[in-house]
This record gives C-alpha cells, structure tokens and sequence, in this order.
C-alpha cells in the first residue's frame, strides 16, 4: 500500500518527480515517499522524465515551468513565466526550494554585459546561498535597496554581494542605509553624486530580482530603530499588506503614505516597472495578499513559488 502522500505538488508527477531527485538530490526513496507511490513507480517516473526529454545531465530549466498551474498563473497575470516548486512540510524546506529553483531560473536568465539589480530577503538569500558559482563576463551586480547594516544573511548588502561572488560580476554595493531619520536628511544623501550615479544605473538594469514581504500583525522587523511596532501599526491602517526594496505597497500595488515613505533610500516602483526582466521569488501562503497585489499591479514578469501558494492566486484554494 502507497505511503500517504505528504508532498503538495502541481499536478505534474513527472516533473515533480524529476525536480526531486535530480534537482533537490533526493533518493527514489526519498521521492516515493514524497510522492506517496512505491519505490518502483517512482524509478518509472524518473524513466519517463528521462525519455521525454525532461531530464539530461542537468534539471531542464522550464521544468517546473509547463503545467497547467504555471499557465494559469501565466494567463491571470500576464507573466512570461511562473516556476512553481512542489511545498514541503517545513517553512525552512519550502523556502530553501523556492530559493533553489530562483537561483536555476536565474542562471538560465543572465547574460554578459547585463547590470542585474538584487533587493533583499530570506527566499532571495536562499537563492543566492544556492547559485552555481560560473563566470558572467562584464557583468553587474548592483544594489538597489539600503544597507541594513546588520549580520543577518537576507540585508541588501550580503544578497548582492553573494549574487556578484557567485556570477564573478562586479559589485556596486549601496552604500547608505534603508531608512533615514528625517526627511532632509534623505532628500540631502540622495542628491549626493555618488548616490545619484549608483541610481542612473539601477534604472539602466537589464534584470531585477527581489522577494516580497507580507505586512500583518505579526510582522517582525529587523531594523527595530526605524520599523517597530508603532510604524508597522500606521502601515497596516493605511492599508499596507506588503513589502518590496523596502517600501510598502497596498491591495493596487501602488506605495503607502507613511511615516518612513519620504526617508527611504531605494529604487522606487516606477523605476523598477521600467526594467525589462523582473524576477520575483516568494514562499509561503501568508504572502498570498501581497505577492496577489505585486502581480495585479504588474511589478514581476518572471516568478518562481510554491505549490501551494501558487493554487491560492489561481483560486483553487482559500485565502486562510
């Protein structure tokens, strides 16, 4: 008797089947067991991965990128593509997944002589801890959201500056914080020539990738100086429900009035728009309503994201 099927997949078996042992390294074991099949249905699955062409010395790069899930993400938001990974049972797995298929769309996206723009977050770090290291002749890696100037690994500084290690690219780190404590302040730093020259070629990237945060009560900052609880109260009454470069957005998309609005440093949402390719990688169903606003306003044309946070856009499951 078949193991309970524990892995929440796309429909794809195949695929799925092929993502799990070639690209995440897992035994026929391991993926059986995820699959809820015998060990000798998977060996199949991975047999028929192979004759279809799924599969050769490496993961094909669309492979999670041609099922009907994908496509109705595709139609509803007008993407180019959307890479949905199987979700695991833990948060952290489900992360590290997302993370491991961005770095793998990533690489297929990059090209010579690209500028490529990289904001922060914990999925974002997880893609950039995953990527192959190989080498992107006169190559950019810029910044595009403030330091944070703390040790966590997902701040805008260790993001881009692992994207730019890995791809042998330049790095132009950001060299200001996120947040400023007044208004003067910023409108002076930013019109300093150098942090004017560093946004002139943020808004000439041939390619953006950032995550996007979801804003709830339970919200969590690592920036407690600028964004405690008082500040995340006035955004969630202004009707913010997420998060990306730092600045917070509503249901539309559009960015929140507030108080840290006009003492930001990053690129703002006009000049991201501009950007031919914008990668966005995002796990979780907590996020539902604000990767739903980033995609409804148009923000991202590539995304990659889990199963089941994929079934929540489509409308095949819930809100919560």
């Amino acid at each position: 008797m078949a193991a309970e099927r524990r892995l929440h997949f796309a429909g794809d078996v195949i695929r799925t089947a092929a993502w799990l042992y070639y690209g995440l390294g897992k035994t026929q074991s391991e993926v059986a067991e995820a699959l809820g099949v015998s060990r000798q249905t998977a060996a199949g699955y991975l047999a028929e991965a192979k004759s279809a062409g799924h599969v050769s010395i490496s993961l094909a790069p669309d492979i999670l990128a041609h099922n009907a899930l994908s496509e109705a993400l595709r139609t509803r938001y007008g993407l180019v593509a959307a890479h949905i990974v199987p979700s695991p049972e833990s948060q952290a797995q489900e992360r590290d997944h997302v993370g491991r298929a961005g770095a793998d769309v990533l690489a297929e996206l990059v090209e010579p002589g690209m500028t490529i723009g990289v904001s922060s977050g914990r999925t974002l770090s997880a893609l950039a801890d995953q990527f192959r290291p190989f080498r992107l002749d006169d190559a950019a890696v810029i910044q595009v959201s403030g330091s944070s100037i703390d040790p966590s690994d997902h701040s805008p500084e260790i993001c881009a500056a692992t994207v730019a290690t890995a791809l042998d690219a330049r790095c132009l780190n950001l060299l200001a914080p996120t947040y400023l404590t007044t208004e003067a302040l910023c409108t002076a730093l930013c019109a300093e020539p150098p942090l004017r020259r560093h946004f002139d070629m943020v808004a000439r990237s041939d390619l953006l990738v950032f995550g996007i945060g979801n804003l709830s009560p339970d919200t969590v900052f690592d920036q407690p100086d600028y964004l405690d609880d008082r500040t995340r109260d006035h955004y969630l009454k202004a009707g913010a429900v997420g998060i990306a470069f730092g600045r917070f957005f509503g249901p539309d998309g559009s960015e929140t009035d507030g108080p840290l609005r006009q003492r930001t440093i990053a690129i703002d949402f006009a000049t991201a728009a501009t950007i031919p390719v914008r990668l966005a990688v995002c796990s979780g169903t907590q996020k539902i309503h604000a990767l739903r606003a980033a995609l409804s306003a148009g923000m991202i044309t590539h995304l990659v994201l889990d199963t089941a946070l994929a079934k929540m856009l489509v409308g095949e499951e819930g809100d919560g």
